[in-house]
């Protein structure tokens, strides 16, 4: 009887650990401007206040500071349409801002606004699922995927 037990307590030790050890993925929103050929990944917001975002291909998270939300109210039974703002930061000075825009969980958009020369840029246009599906196979090896 002691022996089932050692051999059964082994099976699920080993299936146990291999679900510890099993890569998980980050699911990443990923938008696209029209005059630029890198686009922004954005993970799915858990909290308002701490936003994960990137550059493809450089994948290197930039380094934001949040400033406020402004909410706009939408048709009656819909959600909130929020207006997150961020500062952007390098060695500790602001070098342009960010502005996400979401409904729900879902994220249309992120404007960046560089301070030095008031160039701004909007990332608004999901990619193609062709392009999406080529763009995957290089994010799998970071553990990232586009939504």
């Amino acid at each position: 009887m002691k022996i089932q037990y050692l051999f059964y307590s082994s099976i699920l030790l080993s299936f146990a650990s291999a679900a510890i050890a099993a890569p998980t993925i980050e699911y990443m929103e990923c938008l696209g401007a029209d005059q630029q050929h890198n686009f922004v990944l954005v993970a799915p917001i858990q909290n308002e206040q701490t936003i994960k975002l990137m550059y493809f291909p450089y994948l290197k998270p930039i380094s934001l500071h949040y400033i406020k939300t402004e909410n706009i109210e939408m048709a009656e039974g819909r959600p909130f349409e929020q207006h997150l703002f961020f500062n952007e930061r390098h060695s500790q000075r602001n070098t342009g801002q960010y502005e996400i825009i979401l409904q729900g969980a879902r994220i249309y958009a992120v404007i960046y606004t560089a301070k030095h020369s008031g160039v701004i840029t909007a990332y608004q246009n999901y990619l193609a699922d062709e392009q999406k599906q080529k763009v995957n196979q290089t994010l799998i090896a970071h553990k990232l995927q586009c939504i």
